[in-house]
């Protein structure tokens, strides 16, 4: 048996400075809370889902309760989870009255394996809406009344960008091709944003709506060497009712699979950015293969990003590609860990842990301000050394 390991994100857009603090703070709960449960044999699907349930009860993210709301001033959550051991894949879209949209995602994902159904039907792995909502509260799980999930913060956002998309329908002289947003908007807008109590990093969006994508995920081991994946997001300010976004989509917003052998990598990946953009590329899984393909994780990366995602042929006619990205490469040879991280926004926040860490490795990483969002990614990675647990 091996350690266990956790690591987890609160998104890739744009945080606030002021709340640095406090998002590392919530990383760092979040891999403490899970590092114990892993210590007592917990498997990698219950720890990656309680690690987001953690992220979705804050309203620091935009995920669960507190999530952007839709045109139709509603939260609609997307989120997924995906077992590496058994390579089953759960996920729910535009799900309105669950605090905790993973829970529904994993409930799926676990009973795919369970669930015998008349005349050969086969067990829904992705379920949308009020399909989704019926068949979870089918399985026991409460929701709640949608209203609960809308908080002040989004409500001040919905009617921020409402009113502005109602002006520039109404003048014809906005609809004008807009410039990307670069560091220079970015630094000046952000000491404004730091001045204005009443704006936080859910419901400021410098330049452009698109920045601000703060979908949470988390990749983790379990101390028998399975590996799985979790990812949950309230979407875009001002989605189209039933638009789903990667965190509910195959391939997309999670990816998790063991090792084939004794001498294959078991690899773990979860996405933010701009949902369309990450499931035009599958890009969860593209970066996955890469992994499992490249020796050096760092390399992989560096292909993939650029590659895979800024060069992708399926995104030629896009002009601002955001995308960030956290994974955890387990090499069964040498025995450790490579965790993974990359970013062209302006900022991403993550935490990891392993089970014989005494505390929790936290980063709020940017970019460098000569570097602007949309562009170059930013790649980085830590490689930790496992030790093996004797009976």
């Amino acid at each position: 048996m091996n350690e266990g390991f956790i690591a987890v994100h609160v998104g890739a857009g744009y945080h606030s400075m002021q709340k640095k603090h406090a998002y590392k703070t919530l990383c760092k709960k979040s891999c403490q809370k899970v590092t114990i449960m892993l210590k007592n044999g917990c498997s990698a699907v219950e720890a990656v889902s309680t690690a987001v349930v953690s992220l979705e009860n804050s309203l620091l993210t935009n995920a669960g309760c507190g999530s952007n709301l839709s045109l139709s001033r509603k939260v609609e959550c997307d989120a997924s989870v995906m077992d590496g051991r058994t390579l089953n894949f759960g996920a729910v879209g535009a799900l309105s009255d669950y605090m905790n949209p993973v829970l529904v995602a994993k409930e799926l994902l676990l009973h795919q394996n369970n669930e015998n159904l008349s005349l050969h039907r086969i067990p829904p792995c992705v379920l949308v809406g009020e399909g989704a909502s019926q068949w979870a509260r089918s399985r026991g799980l409460k929701n709640v009344k949608a209203d609960l999930l809308v908080s002040e913060n989004a409500l001040h956002t919905y009617s921020k960008y409402k009113r502005k998309v109602e002006e520039a329908e109404n003048d014809p002289r906005k609809f004008i091709q807009r410039e990307p947003a670069n560091n220079k908007i970015l630094y000046s807008e952000a000491a404004e944003m730091e001045n204005n109590a009443c704006i936080s990093s859910e419901t400021w969006l410098p330049g452009d709506e698109s920045l601000m994508l703060d979908t949470v995920g988390a990749v983790g081991m379990d101390c028998c060497g399975n590996v799985a994946s979790a990812v949950s997001s309230g979407g875009i300010v001002l989605k189209h009712p039933g638009r789903l976004g990667q965190a509910a989509i195959y391939g997309c917003g999670s990816w998790a699979q063991n090792s084939l052998s004794s001498t294959e990598p078991a690899v773990a990946v979860t996405t933010s950015g701009n949902g369309e953009h990450l499931i035009k590329t599958m890009f969860a899984r593209t970066c996955a293969e890469t992994l499992i393909s490249n020796t050096d994780g760092v390399t992989g990366f560096h292909y993939v990003f650029n590659t895979k995602f800024l060069e992708s042929p399926f995104l030629i006619h896009t002009s601002e590609k955001l995308a960030g990205v956290l994974a955890m490469k387990f090499d069964p040879v040498s025995n450790s860990v490579e965790v993974l991280w990359a970013h062209n926004t302006f900022s991403m926040v993550l935490g990891y842990m392993s089970t014989h860490l005494s505390k929790a490795v936290t980063m709020f990483s940017t970019l460098p301000s000569s570097v602007d969002p949309g562009c170059k990614p930013l790649i980085q990675g830590s490689l930790i050394k496992l030790n093996k647990i004797t009976q």
